[in-house]
């Protein structure tokens, strides 16, 4: 990525209109001078701060297909995609270097600069511009075995991966990372700006962008970031961690996602949550990460804080001063960030990231650690194994197991690569195996059962073999991301 800091959209406003220069004519008076305009002109480019990935990928696609979140066109009806299927618009030469899920759509950044959204585009999340208009008679075969959803055909310009249009851009942009939101998306250039899409929904469903555009449909700079070097998006907000070891958020802030206060569930929007804020006591952050409503920052000494969401424990940061009660309520929202004193015995985390009520994280020497929420099974552990002082029991039952409260290592799995969704989780592991847990009701976890409880490994012919080294999940579907052959690409 080597774009220069100042775009140049307005050239063509500020091109000169009249001659350079006047003169009279056969003894008529001259016009009046037209006074000379500056074009500006684009300063040096600035080195950059991050590269683009270069290994191409294969990616493989399973769960929920009802809005074309998966990416398959629309040859592939919607409803479920029972077991891991290759995406022929994202691999092969497509040239894939990286993707991000958000609820019901995703995006993928090529090795040739190219951004791919697909899936739901109901409030501008895939940057483009995606009408369409189904036929009866297309409407008709397509279900005519009764399958699909009750809107019949899958749109198109949804359900296949194209390209964002970048025209309006400076034209030596190089991208280097997108991140997705439930209604929104990011893209992040060599040179640490930011350009995004779509929306933020709050709490009563009013949408907003900025202060004062409520959906973005294309590409737009957030032109308070600069020299950013990694976006991490929830549901409704995102973080922005610059070169400095600063961390900004802004989006949804009623659950205290975004590190800084002001009144909470608050309903509709406040400007100031709309506007990228740096999080005055983090610094030196070298990795950050998110849940739905939850955020997480990783500083220079390996410790970790939390913020946001924590009515089932997600966050793992107990209480600001010590234990949480039974009876949930202490400790639901962290408003400013607090330390995770619970991964200190575990060393150093080098991935974290999280579901509705759960997170799941990695760490430098191979383990994979999970907490938040047992009864929806998105913790992957057996909970009668799990030593009683972990677990905080329901308040009206109290006999019923609700939440660890602390990380638990999840045996057997060194994970490579780890994502969380609402209520399932994936991870690779250092030698190419997958394992899934959580709800299975549209078959996000590619497993027979409806329910998994423990880690269990995902195998398939499909994948049989192949060298998986990245999972991702949406709302409720999941792709896995094989190495393509060196040649892909361009």
């Amino acid at each position: 990525m080597a774009p220069t800091t100042k775009a140049v959209a307005s050239d063509a406003r500020n091109r000169r209109s009249g001659s350079k220069r006047t003169r009279e004519d056969d003894g008529l008076a001259a016009p009046a001078r037209k006074k000379r305009q500056t074009i500006p002109r684009p300063g040096p480019s600035k080195p950059a701060l991050t590269d683009r990935p270069t290994q191409p990928l294969n990616i493989y696609v399973f769960g929920a297909n009802s809005g074309g979140e998966l990416g398959l066109g629309p040859s592939v009806k919607s409803g479920n995609v029972s077991r891991p299927r290759l995406n022929p618009y994202l691999s092969g030469p497509v040239g894939v270097v990286q993707v991000s899920l958000g609820a019901m759509h995703g995006a993928a950044l090529t090795i040739d600069n190219r951004i791919l959204t697909w899936g739901v585009n109901d409030h501008g999340a895939l940057g483009r511009d995606t009408s369409w208009e189904a036929t009866m008679v297309d409407a008709d075969d397509n279900n005519s075995d009764g399958e699909g959803d009750d809107e019949g055909d899958l749109n198109p310009r949804e359900s296949t991966p194209s390209a964002v249009d970048m025209s309006n851009l400076p034209a030596d942009i190089t991208f280097t990372q997108v991140a997705a939101a439930d209604n929104a998306t990011f893209a992040l250039t060599s040179t640490g700006l930011v350009y995004g899409w779509g929306t933020f929904r709050s709490n009563d469903g009013e949408l907003a962008f900025s202060p004062t555009v409520a959906v973005q449909p294309q590409p737009a700079l957030i032109p308070s970031l600069k020299e950013v070097m990694k976006i991490c998006c929830g549901s409704n907000h995102a973080l922005a961690l610059t070169a400095d070891g600063s961390v900004y958020a802004w989006g949804k802030g009623s659950e205290g996602q975004l590190g800084r206060r002001f009144s909470l569930r608050v309903t509709g929007w406040k400007k100031e949550q709309l506007i990228p804020r740096k999080i005055p006591s983090l610094s030196k952050v070298v990795d950050i990460g998110t849940g739905p409503s939850h955020s997480f920052a990783i500083d220079h000494t390996g410790a970790v804080y939390g913020w946001g969401f924590n009515n089932a424990g997600q966050l793992g940061v107990i209480d600001i001063d010590g234990e949480v009660e039974s009876d949930f309520k202490s400790a639901v929202f962290i408003p400013t960030p607090g330390r995770i004193k619970g991964l200190q015995e575990f060393g150093r985390i080098t991935q974290i990231t999280g579901g509705n009520f759960h997170t799941i994280a990695a760490t430098e020497d191979g383990k994979c650690l999970t907490w938040g929420r047992l009864f929806s099974y998105a913790t992957g552990l057996e909970i009668h194994n799990i030593a009683k002082p972990s677990i905080v029991h329901h308040s009206l039952t109290r006999y019923e197991p609700s939440f660890l409260k602390v990380p638990i290592t999840v045996e057997g799995i060194e994970p490579l690569s780890i994502a969380a969704a609402s209520e399932h989780s994936l991870t690779v592991t250092a030698d190419h195996q997958i394992y899934t847990w959580g709800l299975n009701l549209t078959k996000q976890l590619g497993q027979k059962a409806e329910e998994v409880e423990v880690a269990a490994p995902l195998r398939h012919d499909s994948i049989m073999g192949k060298q998986v080294v990245w999972v991702g999940t949406g709302a409720q579907f999941s792709m896995l991301g094989e190495v393509a052959a060196s040649s892909v690409g361009c």
